[in-house]
């Protein structure tokens, strides 16, 4: 009875308010499309099929090893900065804090992650996918108060519903209430702004596991960097710096 009272409701809602496209305000047809975004939209946005190193920004064929070994992970970016889809969306959900955003973002870095080929199945009857777990790089607590949520959680969510992965949440903690990295535009300022922010409160949680460590954006990589150097050091093992979009 209250499923079926649930979706009258839903039904009522729909004709009041008829869902829209998040980016384009077309309508959309929930019933065979529940990511806020129409399909339209999804086919502009340019989703890559290679990973990168983060210190040089080389495309890297194989997906596994960096031009530079001395960075603790490799850089997974779905899109970049200036897509016309991709740019809006991360706006809605950073700073007009319209949640929804979070669904399609999860699921652009699942197809990221399909196209690059980055998570293995072992060869068990599940199929489960090796040994990774989803870190979402924190903010800092009064930040992520003053805001309401931490916008890498919401995407976590997505993203975990999507690939089936569990999210780690309580092992990453960030320490310093540093300065917004958008109002630093010099990359060594950016560096020292994070330098020691980040540290692994719970180590058993991602010690010897592989790690999609989560953040929205990449730009000089000073944050990600940090953050999968304090994982590196706690004893985990392969980390992908996963990102919606790079610069």
């Amino acid at each position: 009875m209250k499923d079926k009272l649930l979706e009258l409701k839903n039904f009522v809602l729909d004709l009041i308010f008829p869902p829209v496209c998040l980016v384009c305000r077309k309508r959309i047809d929930v019933k065979n499309n529940d990511s806020f975004l129409c399909y339209s939209c999804f086919q502009k946005i340019k989703i890559n099929n290679a990973a990168f190193c983060p210190v040089c920004s080389r495309r890297l064929p194989e997906n596994e090893k960096t031009c530079h070994e001395g960075s603790p992970f490799i850089l997974a970016a779905a899109g970049f900065y200036g897509d016309e889809i991709l740019d809006p969306l991360i706006a809605l959900l950073k700073y007009q804090k319209i949640k929804q955003a979070a669904v399609p973002l999860g699921e652009i870095l699942s197809r990221h992650l399909e196209n690059c080929k980055l998570l293995l199945r072992s060869n068990s009857p599940e199929g489960q996918i090796e040994n990774f777990v989803i870190v979402p790089v924190p903010l800092y607590w009064q930040k992520e108060r003053q805001r309401g949520f931490n916008q890498t959680d919401l995407i976590a969510g997505c993203l975990s519903e999507n690939t089936g992965l569990p999210i780690v949440k309580d092992a990453l903690k960030r320490t310093k209430n540093t300065a917004s990295q958008v109002e630093l535009k010099d990359k060594e300022k950016r560096e020292i702004n994070v330098l020691g922010c980040f540290e692994v409160v719970k180590p058993e949680l991602v010690s010897g596991k592989n790690i999609l460590l989560l953040d929205d954006v990449f730009t000089t990589g000073a944050t990600m960097k940090e953050a999968a150097s304090a994982i590196k050091e706690a004893g985990a093992g392969k980390i992908i710096g996963l990102v919606v979009a790079k610069v």
